[in-house]
């Protein structure tokens, strides 16, 4: 009996410290577990709030760049639909006023709190960016927009918000379209011809010709065509052209698409049949002139500043006379579609015109309706100095020079036909021609 229970007894005492050991090492693995989660809480919260208010900045710095744009080009669309009256300056404030209500709206009120929205107009400089402390260009502005976002895991490691913070530079302006000559016509064989044994010269601007064809610009004859540069979406023929060639080039849009008719209903009708004269001395004043105004023989006419409406029936100069219009617009509305209601200045008489200085209309001299296809069409001789632009753009313009002639500064019309056997001069110049309206983020 004793040898059977001593072994029991040597085990019951055994085991009870072996037990207890491992008790004691458990314990001890679950007081390390908590130490290390209490290290680490602090790193899991850093990591938490990097995910969270990261991605929260991430997500306002988009929106804060997209408000800078809109208020950029809000307060431009002002400096753009005033550049007549203005120039380009803010001079009463109302940019100002739309690129802050712009802000506002898009959940940046300059407060000074949730927001700070800086606009800076000529004649101020630059408050940020590559061109910092650098004068401002009339008709352009700077919107700088500052978001305070408020923080939020973030907040264990500070209390005050987080800038935000967006540039946007845009312009709103009128400038002058750097062509002589653009041609519209998308597809059109010798949508550009000239032809004769004259001189015709675009001395300042390029000739820019839409038409894809192989023949889009052709010359014939013993003359030439010269000009800086010509760009041609097709090709051409002849060897009158004198400057460098581009062919290939992408279309050009018309520049004076954005222009609206003038509107008949606000302006006087000084006549309610055609204003014909023969011989004599007369003035005419802008209005509306139903059936059209022909002037020929020896009659002397002068035109007074302002816009005159060729309602029906045409513009004609065939006079031995004079013709003189300073800051003046002719636009022509035919009716019926006969080449007796398009614009013609032909004759040995003396024609002097000037566009608008000012004004929708500044630098424009002719204007036809853009539904219309009837000729415009001018043979002048030495006696003829006509500046601004000639805009026809659903018809063909004829233009014949004989001597050394000046009609017109830039032709922008469907087609052009130019001939004669002197010297045709087309003197681009950003003082005497249509200026076309530029609204844009430029950064």
């Amino acid at each position: 009996m004793y040898l059977h229970l001593a072994p029991c007894e040597i085990s019951a005492v055994s085991a009870t410290p072996v037990r207890e050991a491992g008790h004691n090492r458990r314990a001890r693995r679950r007081g390390s577990v908590a130490i290390l989660v209490a290290v680490s809480l602090t790193a899991i919260i850093g990591v938490v709030a990097i995910a969270v208010d990261g991605g929260l900045l991430q997500e306002k710095r988009r929106h804060v760049q997209a408000t800078a744009d809109a208020v950029a080009l809000a307060a431009a669309d002002v400096l753009f639909s005033r550049y007549p009256q203005y120039q380009g300056l803010d001079a009463d404030g109302a940019a100002r006023k739309q690129g802050l209500a712009t802000a506002a709206a898009n959940g940046c009120p300059n407060d000074k709190t949730t927001a700070v929205v800086t606009l800076t107009f000529a004649p101020g400089v630059y408050q940020d960016g590559t061109d910092k402390g650098k004068p401002i260009p009339a008709g352009y502005v700077e919107a700088i927009v500052q978001f305070n976002q408020k923080r939020h895991f973030s907040r264990i490691f500070a209390s005050e918000s987080i800038p935000v913070r967006a540039r946007a530079v845009a312009r709103g302006m009128w400038v002058p379209y750097k062509n002589g000559i653009l041609v519209l016509d998308p597809h059109a064989k010798a949508a550009l011809n000239a032809h004769g044994n004259g001189k015709i010269n675009v001395p300042n601007a390029p000739i820019l010709v839409n038409s894809d064809h192989a023949t889009a610009a052709i010359t014939s004859g013993g003359g030439t065509v010269v000009a800086p540069e010509f760009d041609i979406t097709g090709g051409y023929s002849g060897t009158g052209f004198t400057g460098t060639i581009k062919t290939g080039v992408a279309p050009t849009p018309d520049p004076l698409r954005y222009l609206p008719p003038p509107d008949p209903t606000t302006m006087i009708v000084r006549s309610a049949t055609q204003f014909s004269v023969s011989g004599g001395v007369h003035i005419l004043y802008p209005g509306v002139y139903q059936g059209g105004i022909q002037i020929q023989g020896s009659a002397k006419v002068t035109m007074m500043p302002g816009i005159y409406y060729i309602d029906g029936g045409g513009f004609t100069y065939k006079g031995q006379g004079s013709l003189i219009g300073l800051e003046v617009m002719i636009y022509n509305k035919p009716t019926n579609g006969t080449q007796s209601e398009g614009i013609t200045g032909t004759g040995g008489g003396t024609v002097t015109l000037t566009p608008p200085t000012s004004g929708i209309y500044q630098g424009i001299t002719f204007f036809q309706d853009r539904s219309s296809n009837v000729d415009v069409i001018f043979a002048g001789n030495g006696t003829f100095n006509i500046t601004g632009t000639f805009y026809a753009a659903g018809a063909l313009v004829r233009v014949d020079g004989n001597g050394d002639v000046a009609i017109g500064s830039q032709y922008i019309s469907r087609l052009l036909d130019l001939g004669g056997n002197g010297n045709l001069n087309i003197p681009w110049n950003p003082n005497t021609v249509a200026p076309t309206r530029v609204l844009q983020l430029v950064q």
